[in-house]
């Protein structure tokens, strides 16, 4: 066991996940004087914004309407954070795609950015490199936990938790109820890689239909594997960086595509690395404006989309997200569409009938069967279908904000909790 006090000094909040839900929850406990530590089995923050290469927040702004300019959907650290990108000239936008909002980022600046907000917060511990390897449970409660860094292990004794893990880590090792979906309606996941030196003409006006035909005709001729077809570019904030974006089916020789199986993930990454560097060949000789291109960033690791949920104490569905359908139990607002990518070939996206915010209760934020333990980001206690609106980074901060909020109180029914949240958040820096 370690000897430093760093290590071994018992938080009253433990956060397992740095991505944006687990920055969110961190800073959020924090701020109310809570010790909190945030665990991160990368060594950088951000999670898929920036270990993935996921360069726009999706859900962070409501649904537009006509006349109406862009909005942003929550109170609080998410304000707070769409401000300081914009002014520190890491975000840019927000930038209208057909039906939605998003904020563009350059994610190597945006590791950095989450670095510094957590480095200068009192009450915040941060360990990269650093994951859960096991739990104790006591009258239901998890009552220990064990962290390992590199063969490396030792335990802590936290009062509440909050999983921003993505794949409900925490449920599968403390046997708790999960869920997840069949591997046919599984979204599939994406490989991102930056791209340096492509003329920036190439990916605007009728730019992208000719790089589409261009890759279909070497599909066809067999220049190109049958998983370039998932490819799409986009230009960054950043003069001279573009990203491609690949979907990837997923599926493996081995089996079938389960983003916690490592044969899937090895599968995934070395696929992802092996096409994307085909088609950069390919279009260097193939197509005007990239002849000089190049990758330039390869992901930490592949952006996965949805793996286990936790059961929680409310289950938010479908029809909640069309209906936006919300209530006193409301403690962040869902504002993406159901965002279903079952294939390869493309986002379907399902809209509410109504441009609303569909209301996320506390109770999809808590695990069912623990009293001291919360959930945020794309592993809270949804549907299917739900969780391809709610998995998103915007949408993540606010749950990942309200779960660290609730980890703050004693620990009580949700139905009492829920309006103590509430009037937190309506303290915070309004949505605006």
């Amino acid at each position: 066991m370690p000897d430093s006090n760093a290590l071994t000094t018992n938080p009253d909040v433990l956060v397992i996940g740095g991505g944006s839900a687990g920055v969110a929850a961190a800073l959020a406990a924090a701020r109310r004087g809570m010790n909190t530590l945030l665990v991160e089995r990368h060594g950088i923050l951000g999670g898929a914004g920036t270990a993935s290469l996921v360069h726009s927040f999706c859900g962070l702004y409501d649904l537009p309407t006509p006349g109406a300019a862009p909005r942003v959907a929550n109170p609080g650290l998410v304000v707070e954070l769409e401000r300081e990108l914009l002014e520190q000239g890491i975000g840019h936008g927000p930038v209208r795609m057909g039906r939605v909002d998003v904020l563009m980022h350059q994610p190597t600046r945006l590791a950095l950015f989450f670095d510094n907000l957590c480095r200068i917060q009192q009450n915040l511990r941060v360990l990269l490199h650093t994951e859960l390897a096991g739990c104790r449970i006591e009258e239901r409660r998890i009552a220990e936990v064990t962290l390992q860094c590199r063969g490396t292990t030792w335990t802590l004794q936290p009062q509440r938790l909050v999983d921003a893990s993505g794949d409900a880590v925490l449920a599968a090792l403390a046997k708790q109820p999960w869920d997840s979906t069949s591997a046919n309606e599984l979204q599939r996941p994406a490989y991102i890689v930056g791209l340096g030196d492509v003329d920036g003409d190439a990916l605007t006006g009728d730019g992208p239909l000719k790089i589409a035909g261009c890759l279909a005709r070497a599909i066809q001729e067999k220049k190109l594997p049958v998983e370039a077809a998932g490819a799409h570019f986009r230009n960054s904030a950043v003069l001279s960086e573009a990203f491609l974006t690949l979907d990837l089916p997923g599926d493996s020789p081995e089996c079938v595509f389960d983003a916690t199986d490592a044969r899937s993930l090895t599968w995934v990454e070395m696929q992802g690395r092996e096409v994307a560097y085909a088609i950069v060949e390919h279009l260097k000789t193939a197509l005007e404006g990239f002849a000089k291109a190049r990758i330039t960033t390869l992901p930490v690791r592949a952006g996965i989309r949805e793996s286990r949920r936790w059961i929680g104490e409310v289950t938010l569905t479908e029809e909640d997200i069309l209906e936006s359908r919300s209530d006193e139990q409301t403690v962040a607002n869902a504002t993406w569409p159901m965002e279903l990518r079952e294939t390869a070939r493309g986002p379907r996206l399902l809209y509410p009938k109504e441009a609303k915010a569909c209301g996320i209760p506390l109770g999809a934020l808590r695990a069912r069967d623990l009293r001291n333990v919360f959930i945020a980001g794309r592993c809270i206690s949804t549907t299917h279908r739900a969780q391809a609106s709610t998995r998103v980074m915007g949408t993540a901060l606010a749950t990942g904000q309200a779960a660290g909020i609730a980890a703050t109180f004693p620990e009580q029914d949700t139905a009492d909790l829920a309006p103590q949240v509430r009037r937190i958040l309506s303290q915070l820096e309004p949505a605006k």
